[in-house]
């Protein structure tokens, strides 16, 4: 292919350019009319141009994003809970993440998992269990993967264990202890989960309800309360991020949520500089909220569609799609497992059909996203600053 410069075929247009003919179309009418108040102190206008841009923006990205197909599990009884993982498995499903309402015995969590590759897919762990007690967890895992013949070095996935805004006594000694062990055991586990402010912990079904930007700043400012505890324990900071993903809730504003994702990356970028530790991307495990649906179940399949691809757009690295009749089961003409089915195949029609997973940070020089993103991050770093 020749490296034909396309754009020369087209005469430059600036911005100011720009302004005077959209003034024309909208018959004077002023263009801020059109601007968009997100939230108190942010103000988004629909017009950005390259003017706007000393030098033109770089991807956040340097590789495409083969982010993780996954299905939430509701473990009441473990042999319905494996029934349901298996066929998620079996329809698609690249990770599991299971959520124990109660610490499981190692019978119960053998089976589980039983007939489960455990190399070979996500394991994720969430719920009150873990909340109470993670370690439970990874020592039944270990136990598990020994019967199995296994390295838990093979094994990937996370523990969704956040005790700091749910807990005013954190221990520090048990968190650091735990981290080493698995740095040990198991190094390709995410140990820490900073979860945004509208979720309770360990509720599955919390509502959202909180402004993007001061979301993302509560975030990150979790975040760095646990590389400032546990570095202060000895864990080097590269570690201590390295163990830890962002759980953040997918809303309905498609271009919000993919600057809103991008944005954590920027501020995620900016505490690592801060500490002197290596520039890595966040994990961030990506999920819907039944607050986000309607009682028009159909509606809820288009809007899966679009919700799920702000999220991988925005760079989630693991994404959950709600079942279009969750909480709302009763109005179903179908079982759930059809529900399920179809939320699994979003995101298998964006990654097989779309192939977004091949495209290094899609949403890479948008004006209008790029400055979006920049927006809702500067926010965020103040009110952190401030807050």
């Amino acid at each position: 292919m020749s490296n034909q410069d396309l754009f020369s075929e087209f005469p430059p247009v600036s911005k100011a350019d720009w302004l005077r003919q959209i003034t024309k179309d909208l018959k004077d009418k002023p263009l801020a009319d059109l601007n968009w108040q997100l939230s108190d102190g942010l103000v988004v206008t629909p017009f950005v141009h390259a003017d706007d841009f000393e030098t033109p923006p770089a991807p956040l990205a340097d590789q495409p994003n083969p982010w993780e197909i996954c299905e939430d599990v509701l473990v009441s009884d473990p042999m319905d809970a494996n029934r349901q993982a298996l066929d998620a498995l079996e329809g698609g499903a690249e990770s599991l993440c299971f959520w124990l309402e109660k610490p499981l015995e190692a019978v119960d969590f053998g089976q589980l998992l039983q007939d489960i590759h455990l190399d070979f897919i996500g394991l994720h762990f969430a719920g009150k269990a873990i909340a109470q007690n993670p370690g439970m967890v990874l020592g039944n895992l270990e136990n598990l993967a020994r019967q199995r013949g296994l390295s838990t070095t093979q094994l990937r996935g996370s523990l969704a264990y956040d005790p700091v805004p749910v807990s005013k006594i954190v221990d520090w000694l048990y968190l650091s202890d735990l981290l080493k062990y698995a740095q040990e055991k198991f190094p390709q586990f995410k140990i820490i989960q900073v979860s945004s402010p509208e979720l309770r912990s360990g509720d599955i079904m919390a509502d959202a309800g909180s402004s993007p930007e001061r979301s993302s700043g509560v975030l990150i400012r979790n975040a760095n309360i646990y590389l400032l505890k546990l570095s202060e324990r000895g864990i080097p900071v590269k570690d201590i991020a390295n163990a830890m993903q962002f759980s953040v809730p997918v809303g309905t504003s498609y271009f919000v949520e993919i600057a809103r994702m991008r944005a954590l990356k920027l501020l995620w970028f900016n505490v690592l500089k801060a500490w002197n530790a290596p520039l890595q991307s966040p994990a961030i495990a990506a999920h819907f909220q039944p607050s986000a649906y309607s009682d028009e179940l159909y509606t809820n399949m288009i809007r899966a569609t679009t919700m799920a691809m702000s999220a991988v757009q925005g760079g989630a690295s693991r994404l959950t799609v709600l079942p279009y009749d969750a909480g709302r089961e009763a109005q179903a003409r179908y079982p759930q497992a059809f529900s399920r089915r179809i939320a699994r195949n979003v995101q298998h029609l964006l990654k097989m059909e779309s192939a977004l997973d091949e495209v290094v940070d899609p949403a890479a020089g948008s004006y209008y996203v790029e400055t979006l993103t920049r927006q809702l991050a500067e926010q965020a770093w103040e009110g952190m600053e401030h807050g």
